[in-house]
């Protein structure tokens, strides 16, 4: 355990870390040319540029495709980024994404979009965990808290922004993340790894093996995490520990491939408050692949998942979702591929009333079907038209239409130009129709009984470029059309949850990855971006309603992966964030470093520093007195066998 205590130390440790720090990562890659690299931990070439334009992403196309040939603005994290970072947990993780805008605001929450309209409660971005959608039906957006995953597992985070709903349906507005974790074939062995910090950390253990005609992997998490201090200098009550237990069992068999996934969590105790809740769950997947009589591939997956979260004072929440998709690619000819799929979803949600909230009805059971097909057209030699529609209905606003339409030149093999405009939806979740605040009569808010889909026309131009194999680059102007945001009109009592706002957000994003040496990598990236909303009414209703989104003009983030020999990595992680308007949040910038060593082939040793130029920070702030993200630093081993 390694603590920073003191102004004094503080400050010492300020002098010597950030300055040497960040020099040795920007610098000491060329100066360290003619050292013995012959040990280096693992070569930063783990992956080469081209073959970081090669990988096969799913995301964009529902199939394996290249991503230096998708028609979309997408970054992979890949497992050498995730192992190369100071990133301790799956937020953390995604800040490696330049196009993602991840915000902490205590010990536990997180406030993650893409494109605009953050917040805690954010509700435009997808995210799927090995296929399965992990998003809370209470109020469409995920509650990062409730989950986690093996970081060492991860093989791929497919990060893309812009809508993706003609594939993975409503609440793919603003982007769509998926993680990817290794098969159990490729996590044979055992691993143990720990980070311990001041302020917390995070033990891993992880078996896998072969059973019979499956290879199996079984693991266990344990986390824990002290309380945030306020800006006043008191401390927030929102430490919390979690526990996780999860398998993973693949076959391979002649007649296909089956999956089968899961996990069982617990967080909390007797002494649960508001910042710091008392939850559990669990969740089962099973997927099964195969072929057809005519050759062509299918899938069929089902899960369920379920959950329990008590926040004693705000929302008392119980739930469980079954899920079942099937998909299906039939045989086209020579340029021509065609993806259609079916899908069906219920989830049965009840809460209990609490002082600050309660939904009515207090049990309600939702549905969604839906219906898509994408079919993509060879046009010319170098020409693709990608067009698609899903049919998509759920039990508030019944129907809704989510189509696509993409084309992409490629000028040669290393240089693809997109154009794409598509239409997406939040639908509505329990949170826009049935919330009433306080818990009891009188109220403040009372529901939104004539809530109908926030719906965002997206047109997007893109370029995804690699030069002499040693920069790869990415860059997307995006312009969304935004309709119906919810709001409530200021001075209505009780208010109540309505379209009010239109409005539309312009945007350039883009990121760069050079190979300046063989043992020395750096990248950059990030956006910029302005956001102009209006009431359909007189009177501005963000006064009633400010949770629209609290989002930066610009963010940029630099970062540098080296070698310095014998067994020894220097990475380093600069990232800019402007301003936040409403609340108001001031820009920060934060320097993120980690030292590796492989002592041994099955051991290796980092000191992680996270927050290295400041204290603390505020990063988000949607409380009286927001939290400030302290400096912290860590000892991470990882044991392999």
């Amino acid at each position: 355990m390694i603590a920073a205590t003191g102004d004094g130390m503080r400050r010492g440790l300020r002098r010597m870390v950030v300055p040497w720090g960040l020099a040795a990562s920007l610098l000491v890659g060329p100066a360290v040319a003619g050292a013995d690299t012959r040990v280096a931990l693992q070569s930063l070439a783990d992956l080469t540029l081209e073959q970081l334009g090669e990988l096969r992403v799913t995301s964009v196309s529902g199939r394996p495709q290249a991503v230096q040939d998708a028609p979309a603005s997408v970054y992979v994290i890949t497992a050498q980024d995730i192992r190369r970072s100071a990133a301790t947990s799956l937020p953390e993780v995604l800040r490696l994404a330049p196009t993602l805008q991840v915000a902490q605001t205590n010990a536990g929450v997180w406030a993650i979009s893409a494109r605009g309209r953050n917040d805690v409660i954010a509700n435009k971005l997808l995210v799927l965990l090995d296929g399965r959608t992990i998003y809370s039906t209470l109020f469409a957006g995920v509650i990062w808290d409730m989950h986690d995953v093996v970081l060492e597992d991860i093989e791929r985070i497919e990060v893309v922004s812009g809508p993706g709903g003609t594939l993975w349906g409503a609440n793919a507005v603003n982007g769509v993340i998926s993680i990817v974790t290794r098969s159990a074939a490729q996590t044979q062995g055992a691993l143990a790894s720990v980070v311990r910090s001041h302020s917390g950390g995070r033990e891993t253990l992880r078996w896998g093996g072969r059973l019979g005609p499956a290879d199996v992997r079984v693991y266990g998490i344990a986390t824990d995490m002290d309380n945030t201090v306020r800006l006043d200098g008191t401390a927030r009550d929102d430490a919390r520990s979690r526990r996780q237990l999860g398998f993973r069992a693949d076959w391979d068999a002649d007649a296909g491939e089956l999956m089968l996934t899961g996990d069982l969590h617990r967080a909390g105790d007797a002494a649960a408050t508001r910042d710091a809740p008392r939850h559990e769950g669990g969740s089962l997947l099973a997927r099964w692949t195969s072929r057809l009589r005519d050759g062509s591939p299918y899938r069929l997956q089902a899960y369920t998942w379920r959950a329990e979260r008590d926040e004693i004072t705000a929302l008392r929440n119980r739930s469980r979702v079954w899920d079942l998709e099937f998909r299906h690619e039939p045989l086209r000819p020579t340029g021509q591929q065609l993806l259609w799929g079916l899908g069906w979803r219920q989830a049965d949600d009840d809460n209990l009333p609490s002082p600050l909230v309660a939904l009515q009805p207090a049990q309600r059971t939702l549905s969604w079907f839906s219906a898509f097909a994408q079919h993509q057209q060879r046009l010319a030699e170098r020409w693709t038209l990608t067009t698609g529609l899903k049919a998509e209905r759920n039990s508030y606003t019944g129907w809704e239409l989510l189509p696509n339409l993409r084309l992409a030149l490629r000028h040669d093999e290393q240089h693809t130009s997109w154009a794409g405009v598509s239409r997406a939806v939040r639908a509505p979740s329990r949170i826009d129709r049935d919330v009433f605040i306080p818990g009891q009569a009188p109220f403040f808010i009372a529901g939104g009984p004539r809530f109908e889909s926030e719906v965002v026309v997206a047109y997007e131009l893109g370029h995804n470029g690699r030069i002499d194999d040693t920069l790869n680059w990415s860059a997307t102007l995006y312009h969304h059309r935004i309709e119906g945001l919810r709001a409530g009109i200021p001075g209505q009592v009780p208010l109540t949850v309505e379209n009010l706002v239109d409005g539309h957000t312009t945007g350039l994003e883009g990121w760069l990855r050079w190979q300046a040496r063989p043992d020395w990598w750096l990248e950059a990236g990030g956006f910029a971006q302005r956001t102009r909303l209006a009431s359909t009414l007189a009177g501005d209703p963000r006064t009633a309603f400010p949770d629209l989104g609290n989002d930066p003009s610009a963010q940029w983030s630099l970062r540098s992966h080296h070698d310095l020999g014998r067994g020894v990595q220097l990475d380093a992680a600069l990232r800019r964030v402007g301003a936040l308007p409403l609340p108001r949040v001031p820009s920060y910038t934060a320097l993120d470093l980690r030292l590796g060593w492989r002592i041994s082939p099955a051991l290796s040793v980092s000191l992680l520093g996270q927050n290295l130029l400041d204290g603390g920070h505020v990063e988000f702030s949607s409380a009286p007195s927001p939290s400030r993200i302290e400096r912290r630093l860590a000892l991470q081993a990882v044991w392999t066998l």
